[in-house]
């Protein structure tokens, strides 16, 4: 996980929530909220980009790591939100000249104009995700439709791990509350539905998980709280 920082997040953003939930989880009308992207190294000796953040902190992470900017191979695009494409341009041109930009077909078809600049300065391929269950995409990652944030919304799969970009923005309110929604989503009740059913299915398989607003240090174990919500558990904390 590479930050590109840790902030608190204002009741601005949520949607649903009830008085009872902000007392319990958000007494002081704010909450840990992240900006993060994810650097995969993976056993051929490739460089995957899950998103890019604003483009902020993202360089120096990827100097801190050894990585140069024409190592990266690929990167792959949760969805086409500025604070997760920010970093593909720098000076206006692409920031990692040697690198291929993959998304979704629906999130591709879906860009604005500012979107389609950074996209054109990239070879661009697409895919379908999976829709019950992940599809390969490239090399070991797999991927799979999260529908409802945006059009073409991904989430993505590395071995036992899921990086579920946008999914949830709100953790405090979204872990126990999953059906609480956030004013970002371009379809609510898409999105909801979408994660309703994806955490049950990471449950169920046992995945670790990661976001992109996911609190560092943005990877931890998800349990069912009984109840119909989740625990988060950190994975510094394990």
């Amino acid at each position: 996980m590479i930050s590109e920082g840790q902030r608190e997040g204002g009741l601005n953003i949520v949607k649903g929530a009830t008085p009872e939930m902000i007392e319990q989880v958000a007494p002081n009308s704010t909450f840990p909220m992240a900006t993060n992207c994810f650097l995969i190294r993976t056993h051929k000796g490739k460089n995957i980009l899950i998103d890019t953040g604003y483009g902020q902190g993202l360089f120096a992470g990827l100097k801190n790591l050894g990585i140069t900017h024409e190592s990266i191979d690929v990167i792959l695009i949760t969805h086409l939100h500025g604070d997760h494409t920010g970093g593909l341009l720098r000076d206006g041109k692409a920031a990692f000249p040697n690198a291929t930009l993959m998304m979704s077909v629906l999130e591709a078809q879906s860009a604005n104009e500012n979107a389609r600049k950074a996209m054109g300065e990239y070879k661009l391929e697409t895919f379908q995700p999976g829709i019950n269950s992940p599809t390969v995409v490239y090399d070991n990652v797999t991927a799979m439709t999260c529908y409802g944030h945006t059009p073409g919304h991904t989430i993505y799969f590395i071995d036992n791990v899921v990086i579920w970009g946008d999914m949830i923005h709100a953790m405090a309110f979204q872990m126990p509350y999953p059906s609480v929604g956030v004013t970002y989503d371009g379809n609510p009740d898409l999105a909801i539905a979408s994660r309703l059913g994806i955490l049950r299915y990471l449950v169920a398989n046992n995945y670790l998980v990661g976001g992109m607003h996911v609190p560092y240090p943005g990877i931890g174990k998800l349990d069912s709280n009984g109840k119909g919500g989740y625990i988060f558990t950190p994975i510094s904390s394990q």
